[in-house]
């Protein structure tokens, strides 16, 4: 039985992915909707004044801009952050005609630290601080992104805002209120929900494929697609929020080390994928790959971000093409399987390169450059999971037949020794308790030399597998047809065969090898030779003896002086003629055996018809 999900199986899982991708596709829609009820960025007026002491205070940096040290706030400038250096901003907040609950939200999760000034009324400044050099349950509103609360008066004055972090990062900000922006959270939450749903249950299918198909590639699958999933959080914010809100330091580097050791990760499990006898350069150039993307995250965990940040981004491009690169090369040698794990890797790569490109200051930031890793990520766990479902079908299909020729012949697809002589232990040990049980017939193709020498020996296995269904066609439900060493092949029959219904079988088996076939050159019919044990079964006989003794009456059948084609042990005169199946014992009459030359003269009453060698 195939080790596969039965069919509702299937199809519960599917549903429930369909539900789960339609359930972020409605998540979208409802996030896409809220800009119209936000006051977005770049509505806002604004300047920004660079601190490359970062020890400037909120006074000091109102002097500044008061000066017009100053200049005007482009949303999609990269910002000259790095270490000793910080960013302040004077923010025009929208004008209100009443107090407002309102919420600022920084749009990057990764920000090392942010700081809020607002004048309170009496010539002091209220302080709020968020960013990942605090716990995220200490950030005045937990959320995945810095965010700040704050009520929003008529005619107040200008708030600032200073941003410091390790490297040079664009700083975008949106001001909503409360109501706009709980709404928003719910549904950027729902999307990530969703995500998140999908992902736990793409795990559990890998881990019961892992069991039921017994191919460990899954096991890697499972592995790969949490860490990508935990990246993505991480990448988000939602890790922060909710796996480690205590954790500062985590918080921080969370978003680089579990990416990179994602990337590494991805190098174990393509040389699992597409390993080869005889191909260790491909395995240990991958795990070279595997090698420098995990120094490549201990470098960044030991040196630190600031001194390190582009080091990633640079391996990363060569890493990614090699992967890729592999994948080319094994989507050629097995494309049914390989183009769809080329195509999920492609969209994983291209979201991962996304933001690489953007730090290296290749392109403009846009929105690949942001979310490139979520919506790669994304894409490519379903097509992942389809390419390994067949992967794993046709590994499953060849080990089925690995197993089957273990217990077949390869040439006639009959139950080979090894099962006939497990047969035969059984049979007699039952006859020992139940003399009547069981009868044996042994068939011997005679002309089977013949063929071989005047046609080939293509027409000589023509011949055997011809053989074997004329014997197939006779055997019943419990019965077994197994080809013996030395190109014979035995009828076991179970059940309380007399030894006139054997005889019959055995008829049967003879009549049929006369019949003309296609399998074999035109004019050739079998002429086959029976020998039988009918019960009861010798009680102290074993599988190698009875075989014996079957060859030594073949041999006494070859030599018969009245042409008989068919004999019993104990019996030379036992093979009734009769046309009616199976017959009880009782109601066969007392004829004389068929000889060949009887058998052969009723098919050469038949016109013959011409065949060919198939």
């Amino acid at each position: 039985m195939s080790a596969r999900f039965p069919a509702p199986w299937w199809r519960h899982i599917w549903l429930a992915m369909l539900f789960a991708l339609a359930a972020a596709l409605a998540g979208t829609a409802l996030a896409e909707s809220e800009p119209a009820r936000r006051w977005p960025a770049r509505e806002l007026g604004g300047a920004f004044w660079v601190d490359h002491t970062a020890a400037a205070t909120v006074d000091q940096a109102h002097r500044a801009f008061a000066t017009g040290a100053g200049r005007p706030v482009n949303p999609n400038q990269v910002m000259p952050l790095g270490p000793g250096t910080a960013v302040w901003y004077r923010l025009e907040l929208p004008r209100v005609a009443e107090p407002t609950r309102a919420v600022l939200r920084i749009a990057f999760s990764g920000t090392d630290s942010v700081e809020l000034f607002r004048p309170d009324g009496g010539g002091h400044w209220r302080t709020q601080r968020s960013g990942d050099s605090l716990p995220v349950a200490d950030w005045p509103v937990r959320h995945i992104d810095p965010s700040f609360a704050f009520d929003l008066r008529p005619g107040e004055d200008a708030t600032y805002l200073r941003v410091r972090n390790a490297q040079p990062i664009r700083v975008q900000w949106t001001v909503q209120n409360v109501t706009s922006f709980i709404e928003s959270v719910k549904a950027w939450h729902f999307v990530l929900g969703a995500y998140a749903g999908f992902i736990a249950m793409v795990v559990l299918v890998s881990l019961f494929n892992a069991v039921s198909w017994r191919d460990p590639i899954h096991l890697y699958y499972a592995v790969h697609v949490a860490m990508v999933a935990v990246s993505i959080m991480a990448l988000t914010g939602l890790a922060g929020e909710y796996l480690w809100p205590d954790q500062p330091w985590w918080t921080d580097k969370a978003p680089v080390v579990i990416p990179g050791l994602s990337i590494a990760w991805v190098g174990l499990f393509l040389r699992e994928l597409v390993a080869e006898r005889g191909r260790p350069i491909l395995s240990w150039l991958l795990y070279g790959h595997v090698v420098t993307a995990t120094l490549m995250v201990v470098a960044f965990l030991v040196v630190g971000r600031e001194n390190v940040y582009r080091a990633p981004s640079i391996f990363a491009l060569p890493g990614l093409l090699v992967l890729l690169g592999v994948m080319v090369w094994y989507s050629r040698r097995q494309p049914k399987v390989g183009l769809w794990i080329l195509a999920g890797m492609a969209f994983l790569m291209a979201g991962a390169l996304a933001p690489l490109v953007h730090n290296l200051g290749l392109v403009e930031p846009s929105f690949l450059t942001d979310f490139g890793p979520q919506l790669g990520g994304a894409a490519e766990v379903p097509l992942l999971l389809i390419g390994l479902y067949f992967r794993s079908r046709e590994r499953h299909a060849s080990r089925e037949r690995l197993k089957a020729m273990a217990h077949t012949d390869p040439l006639t697809g009959l139950a080979n020794h090894r099962v006939l002589q497990r047969r035969l232990e059984s049979v007699l040990r039952l006859a020992r308790k139940d003399p009547l049980a069981g009868a044996v017939l042994r068939v011997h193709v005679a002309n089977l030399a013949d063929i071989r020498a005047e046609f080939g020996r293509e027409a000589g296995e023509a011949a055997l597998v011809r053989a074997g269904e004329c014997v197939a066609k006779e055997a019943r439900e419990g019965d077994l047809v197994a080809r013996e060493q030395g190109d014979d092949i035995v009828l076991v029959l179970g059940g309380h065969p007399t030894q006139g219904q054997a005889a019959i079988g055995g008829r049967n088996i003879i009549a049929r090898g006369l019949k003309y076939s296609g399998r074999l050159p035109p004019g050739v019919t079998l002429k086959l030779r029976v020998a039988g044990f009918a019960p009861p079964l010798p009680e102290s006989g074993d599988p190698a003896g009875l075989l014996q003794t079957l060859a030594r009456l073949l041999l006494d059948i070859e030599n018969d002086p009245h042409g008989r084609a068919l004999r019993f042990v104990g019996s030379p005169d036992s093979s009734p003629w009769r046309s009616s199946p199976w017959p009880k014992h009782d109601e066969l009459p007392p004829q004389s055996p068929p000889t060949v030359d009887e058998l052969l003269s009723l098919e050469h009453s038949r016109p013959k018809r011409t065949s060919s060698l198939h």
